[in-house]
């Protein structure tokens, strides 16, 4: 049986679908007792099935998330599955997400597809499509070059990313680059785990390099603390930037050697500038 509303639904209790009486409404009750209500300009809804097709502007509210398409949708009330199109918006507690369309394949499951924005507290995710666990708060990019965003003005860019808006920690694979403005630092890295937080770090995997307050250290895995404490891995080198901007370099030295020689004035670096201090902070044998 296929039923089409414009102006008016009934209602069907022996269904347990409940309808709600403005034009093109309905609310469904689901068996975990979470209601699910979709509203748009003219629904076609087939109750044996749960699926439905909208036309127009669409918006369907469930388990504390509403989201609205301009140019209507499929779903499917059961199994909370759909289609939406044109103009996504949508937002629970304070999750926020745009996009061109939105895949819906569960009630905990969706794809934020073309131009996905999603916002969660201060971090902002960007990229051409967004996989996100709503159940688990995380967030997969895919399609090509993923962004993530602070509100500290800190950002991190690689080919993929993944969020953990939990623990707020991002992992992000491919050509990565990132910058912490509060932390004085940018850096590069085949990869980097990324966690900004007070007591957060920065760790740099791969032809990493990292810069900080004019200091660069290279390695194949760096780790910097929001402490501006360093730990850097495998074939380091280190430049300092002496505060009379004449700077150094220190190559092919064992880095635990190097470190000491730096400290002790004998290194490439002017013997004259005391650098006992800076050694010590910026840098920490591995």
């Amino acid at each position: 049986m296929r039923t089409s509303w414009k102006r008016y639904l009934a209602a069907f209790a022996a269904l347990a679908v409940i309808f709600a009486a403005p034009a093109g409404a309905f609310a469904a009750r689901d068996n975990s007792q979470k209601p699910f209500s979709v509203d748009a300009d003219e629904v076609e809804y087939d109750m044996e099935t749960g699926d439905g097709k909208t036309v127009g502007v669409t918006t369907i509210k469930h388990d504390g998330r509403t989201t609205t398409a301009q140019e209507g949708g499929t779903f499917n009330s059961n199994d909370k599955s759909g289609h939406l199109y044109g103009g996504i918006k949508s937002n629970k507690g304070d999750e926020h997400m745009t996009s061109d369309e939105l895949v819906m394949y569960n009630e905990d499951f969706i794809s934020a597809v073309g131009n996905a924005v999603i916002t969660k507290g201060d971090k902002t995710l960007y990229a051409p499509r967004v996989d996100y666990h709503d159940d688990t708060k995380f967030a997969e990019t895919l399609g090509g070059q993923a962004r993530l965003t602070a509100t500290d003005g800190s950002w991190l860019i690689g080919s993929k990313i993944t969020y953990d808006m939990n623990t707020e920690i991002a992992d992000a694979t491919g050509h990565v680059q990132l910058a912490s403005p509060p932390q004085n630092l940018t850096g590069f890295g085949d990869r980097a785990i990324f966690n900004n937080k007070e007591g957060g770090y920065v760790e740099l995997i791969g032809n990493a390099s990292a810069t900080q307050d004019g200091n660069t250290v290279t390695g194949k895995k760096l780790r910097i603390t929001n402490t501006k404490k360093t730990r850097a891995q495998g074939n380091v080198n280190i430049v300092f930037q002496p505060e009379d901007g004449s700077g150094g370099r220190l190559a092919s030295v064992p880095f635990g050697q190097g470190a000491r020689n730096i400290a002790r004035g004998n290194g490439r670096l002017n013997p004259e500038i005391t650098v006992v201090d800076k050694a010590a902070g910026v840098v920490q044998e591995a």
